[in-house]
């Protein structure tokens, strides 16, 4: 069980959001995360989940790369115990490759949610959920029937 308060964990799941998404400062990622973190997000595409702080670095890394002004809003934070949810938005516009998909200057707004379990004080436990068929849908990428 974690260290911190539920006031804490969710200041820092708000850290983790404001530095490493909307300011695109990964570093963060080190000191919010623990070193053997649980990772249980799978890449869509891809048949394997992200393992380690450096898999999150690469998967922040790919969204901005693909959406390099894209924000992310925050329309809910619960934290429980040793847990927080968060139910988010991200908002841009498609000016890289994102896997696969050439850019096409679509404007997306896509909601998602992320898990986020503390252990010691940093995240131990982290699960996240975006609706890729809606940002399929917005890039213009037929899906399948």
């Amino acid at each position: 069980m974690s260290t911190q308060t539920t006031a804490e964990n969710k200041a820092a799941v708000q850290r983790e959001f404001d530095e490493a998404w909307n300011g695109d400062d990964l570093s963060v990622l080190d000191d919010l995360y623990a070193e053997d973190v649980r990772i249980a997000t799978v890449r869509t595409g891809s048949e394997g989940t992200l393992v380690s702080r450096d898999d999150l670095k690469d998967l922040y890394s790919e969204w901005d790369e693909a959406f390099p002004d894209a924000t992310t809003e925050l329309h809910a934070v619960v934290a429980e115990d040793d847990s927080v949810m968060v139910w988010w938005s991200i908002r841009g516009t498609h000016e890289g490759a994102f896997r696969g998909i050439d850019p096409t200057g679509n404007e997306i707004d896509v909601e998602g949610f992320s898990y986020r379990r503390f252990e010691d004080g940093r995240i131990a436990e982290s699960k996240d959920a975006a609706s890729m068929t809606t940002l399929f849908k917005q890039l213009g990428v037929p899906l399948p029937v």
